[in-house]
């Protein structure tokens, strides 16, 4: 496998920096997408190259993802004290230090509570469709259900959505996440980078949540498709495995950046 030529050069060149911030989704980019969610799994070596990064000077990594954080952890097999931060219910929660009290208010819980009971209404009214019960959202699932199935299931949930107040919508490839908070991945990325003080950012993902991060990315950072569709992303993988190939370039190749700078300083 080969990565495109104009990737390995933004590779190249963010490998160089000062200080940066190497983030991803999980589902369908570190891990390929199967029928039952808590299957997924992270293809082999992806998670040990962002470890091995996250041990290099002035280098961090993320894992970023609309899976709750308890779930991401498990998921992608890191422990509690790992360097890589897992930032999860798009940004909604995380595990680094800077995480401000993700506690929600009594408002809050008596409205989620009440979008949940309607939303098992739905369920209930499209046999085949789940629901995932986050500690600040509730999520519709439709994947390998038929397409009649899928967008009456749809429908059914933004209206359910649409009657109560305080509810934030976010549509991915057969979800719907209703939020009774404000957080979109693209802000979680940004803080977490501030946070670390670092110079650029390198974000892969796949879906169009995923899109909110690649809107905020200047253009000292490197933003990556992978998969098809419209993307404000500048770069494109066409797969899961090339993700883990240029993971494991981009370790190489900060590694040689940072002997040349431990050589440059013992001189």
């Amino acid at each position: 496998m080969t990565l495109p030529d104009d990737v390995t050069t933004a590779l190249e060149g963010f490998a160089r920096r000062s200080a940066i911030l190497v983030a991803t989704d999980f589902d369908g980019v570190l891990a390929p997408f199967v029928t039952d969610p808590m299957d997924a799994r992270p293809l082999d070596g992806t998670v040990e190259d962002l470890s091995a990064l996250a041990e290099l000077p002035r280098t961090f990594t993320a894992v970023v993802s609309g899976r709750d954080l308890d779930t991401l952890t498990q998921l992608t097999g890191l422990s509690d004290d790992s360097r890589v931060t897992r930032i999860g219910s798009h940004g909604a929660q995380s595990s680094h230090e800077s995480a401000e009290d993700d506690s929600l208010s009594d408002e809050q819980h008596e409205l989620l509570q009440r979008l949940t009971g309607d939303l098992h209404g739905v369920v209930d009214a499209h046999p085949g469709v789940r629901l995932e019960l986050k500690p600040k959202a509730t999520v519709l699932h439709t994947r390998g259900q038929e397409e009649s199935v899928v967008e009456a299931a749809v429908q059914s949930a933004l209206e359910v959505a649409d009657r109560h107040t305080g509810v934030k919508v976010l549509q991915g490839k057969n979800v719907v996440e209703m939020s009774v908070v404000t957080a979109d991945k693209g802000t979680a990325l940004r803080a977490l980078q501030g946070h670390v003080g670092a110079e650029a950012v390198l974000y892969f993902g796949d879906d169009v949540t995923d899109e909110h991060a690649f809107e905020v990315m200047g253009e000292d950072d490197v933003s990556v498709k992978v998969g098809t569709g419209e993307t404000a992303a500048r770069y494109r993988l066409d797969t899961s495995e090339q993700v883990a190939e240029a993971l494991s370039t981009l370790l190489g190749m900060r590694r040689r950046a940072a002997d040349l700078s431990a050589d440059d300083r013992n001189r």
